[in-house]
């Protein structure tokens, strides 16, 4: 086992991997909306159709990545090749996404972020993103140092989007575009990447397969339609990333229309973000106090729906700066990024104890196929959320030429903010305590090691016979 202790530096490392994807898609899912329809003038409802069609793609594209991923084997492993060939395409197109041109019609430009937006999300980002949380179960099996990794990986991409939240709002302003800040943006992205590429090893070999053992997409659906958690798992992340990528998508919305600052934008991320920082740091001591991932799942959407249910009940169009509701809106905020926190280190940490299962229960191990339900809930998740920002500010008749919105407008934006994802939180809580994987997970590991080391055992014996058995086979031949 102490071969798969992993140093802080390499922990660092691996945390760097998902700042830098954290950066690229952070400012994706917080500006891109609004500089779809504010800057670049497309309709709401054609913002809610791009985001939408364009995550039905992604859906499928992570079920290819996931299969691609386990039959990879090369000389740099299964999972750090991805990271390195689609890291640069993914800066490049974070670029293009924001840089929609001027000049286009209004046809054209809904083309343009659409291909744009699609060729990020569906193609590279798929590619990257995956591999990044495969990457957690091909550098240790050891369940703490899973934890430790995710926990150093969270407080590391919070504390990036605290620093995004108040700069892109400030730097857009003053450069007139996203364009150069997204340039900066691109290659800090791509050197976190390469860190993570270069320093993190892959010692966790897979269970030792023969020819005849390699896994079709058929059986893929099999093993994974036998894992009754990894349905669980996908909708903890769709629901999840949802409220992520409503509340993100709309928060510029909240602090322009209804503070009336774009950079209080800044404010509003660092009393969510800082708490979610926190609850990463102290997620291994949390988790031992509920004993197990699954408890502090369920612990996680009861702070969701107290932090989305004050500003609920609280918070209205009349809002100031410096009023209760101001200040409600603040805990709040803060309380559900708490919850937000423990859902990040759980949500990720607990993927590989579900690969686990799936093993138990079908007799194989998928971590591609498995690993898959983050990067696709993720995104299903987001896309979603952006799709309802669209959809609900189209139902309005939303005319981001008004510096003033109608009221109508208003409580739109406050619908999005919080009832919707007020109500996505109770519908998490209600799946999640359902089922307990922290009840059986103990006794499946027990099964799975002698499992295992039978395995290898019989794999061993096959091999030292093989040469015997060929040479009889040529004795037949002459």
């Amino acid at each position: 086992m102490a071969s798969n202790k992993v140093s802080m530096f390499e922990k660092i490392s691996f945390g760097s991997g998902d700042l830098g994807c954290t950066i690229i898609w952070n400012v994706v899912g917080m500006f891109l909306t609004i500089y779809y329809t504010d800057d670049v003038k497309i309709s709401a409802a054609a913002v809610a159709a791009i985001m939408l069609s364009v995550r039905i793609f992604d859906g499928f594209s992570d079920l290819v990545m996931g299969y691609v991923l386990d039959r990879t084997n090369s000389k740099l492993g299964k999972a750090r090749p991805w990271i390195l060939w689609s890291s640069p395409f993914m800066a490049i197109f974070l670029v293009l996404c924001f840089a929609v041109p001027d000049f286009l019609g209004e046809t054209m430009k809904v083309i343009y972020a659409f291909l744009t937006y699609f060729f990020l999300t569906v193609v590279v980002y798929t590619a990257c993103n995956l591999s990044y949380c495969a990457l957690t179960s091909f550098v240790t099996d050891d369940l703490q140092e899973r934890a430790g990794m995710n926990s150093i990986r969270f407080v590391m991409t919070g504390i990036g989007s605290i620093v995004l939240g108040y700069v892109t709002p400030v730097a857009a302003k003053a450069f007139g575009s996203y364009v150069i800040i997204c340039i900066v943006y691109g290659a800090v992205a791509f050197a976190l990447l390469l860190l993570c590429f270069f320093v993190c090893k892959e010692r966790v070999k897979p269970q030792p397969r023969r020819p005849e053992d390699k896994v079709s997409a058929k059986e893929s659906l099999r093993v994974l339609s036998k894992n009754t958690f990894f349905y669980y798992l996908v909708a903890f992340f769709v629901l999840d990333f949802a409220n992520a990528g409503i509340t993100g998508a709309s928060g510029m919305y909240l602090s322009r229309y209804i503070i009336q600052d774009d950079a209080f934008f800044g404010h509003l991320t660092f009393a969510s973000v800082l708490p979610q920082v926190i609850a990463c740091f102290m997620f291994p001591w949390i988790m031992q106090w509920f004993r197990g991932k699954w408890n502090t799942i369920i612990f996680g959407y009861v702070l969701y729906v107290i932090g989305y249910g004050m500003c609920y009940l609280f918070v209205g169009t009349d809002m100031v700066v410096g009023s209760t509701a101001f200040y409600i809106l603040l805990i709040g905020s803060g309380i559900k990024g708490i919850g937000w926190g423990i859902h990040l280190v759980a949500m990720f940490a607990m993927i590989a104890d579900v690969a686990e299962y799936g093993e138990w229960k079908a007799g194989r191990r998928l971590e591609g196929a498995t690993y898959s339900v983050s990067s696709f809930g993720f995104k299903i998740g987001l896309g979603m959320g952006g799709a309802v920002v669209g959809a609900v500010l189209s139902m309005v008749n939303y005319d981001a030429s008004l510096k003033v919105q109608p009221q109508e407008t208003l409580e739109a934006i406050l619908t999005i903010n919080f009832t919707i994802p007020l109500i996505v939180s109770v519908i998490g809580l209600v799946i999640s305590i359902t089922n307990n994987l922290d009840k059986v997970y103990p006794t499946i590991m027990k099964e799975l090691m002698v499992r295992r080391a039978e395995e290898a055992r019989k794999f061993s014996h096959e091999e030292m016979d093989r040469p015997h058995l060929d040479k009889l086979a040529d004795n037949e031949a002459k």
